[in-house]
């Protein structure tokens, strides 16, 4: 599921990128290039107005030379929200986590949205039995 977010939100975002790229000198395709993500990460938001993928938005600051959550402050995550997590409910806690995660990080997005749909049917199917 695609979060779509309040456009100023993404404005605020393009506008700190785009003038990320100015102080670094580099295009968009370039810093995208060297960062090793797809220029869509940085298209989709101005097009169609979706969350740019995280992990490729930190890869771009670490090319442009920005603190990462310069960028994904306008995105709401800040260090506050990411402190306050509970450690204990967010650490793995069996071999069978662990192997699950590694399995999740090799996904492409669709298989991963493919996994999540079966997971949820899954659920459902057993509760319904029960």
């Amino acid at each position: 599921m695609t979060r779509h977010y309040y456009r100023m939100e993404i404005d605020e975002f393009i506008k700190r990128y785009d003038a990320a790229l100015v102080a670094a000198g580099l295009s968009n395709r370039k810093a995208t290039e060297m960062a090793g993500v797809k220029e869509d990460t940085t298209r989709n938001p101005r097009r169609k107005g979706t969350s740019p993928d995280v992990l490729s938005v930190i890869q771009l600051a670490h090319v442009l030379g920005v603190p990462p959550f310069h960028f994904l402050e306008p995105l709401g995550i800040t260090p506050d929200i990411l402190s306050s997590a509970e450690v204990e409910e967010n650490s793995l806690h069996n071999d069978e986590e662990l192997t699950l995660l590694r399995i999740w990080r090799k996904l492409d997005e669709p298989k991963r949205r493919s996994w999540l749909l079966l997971l949820d049917q899954s659920a459902s199917d057993s509760s319904d039995a029960a």
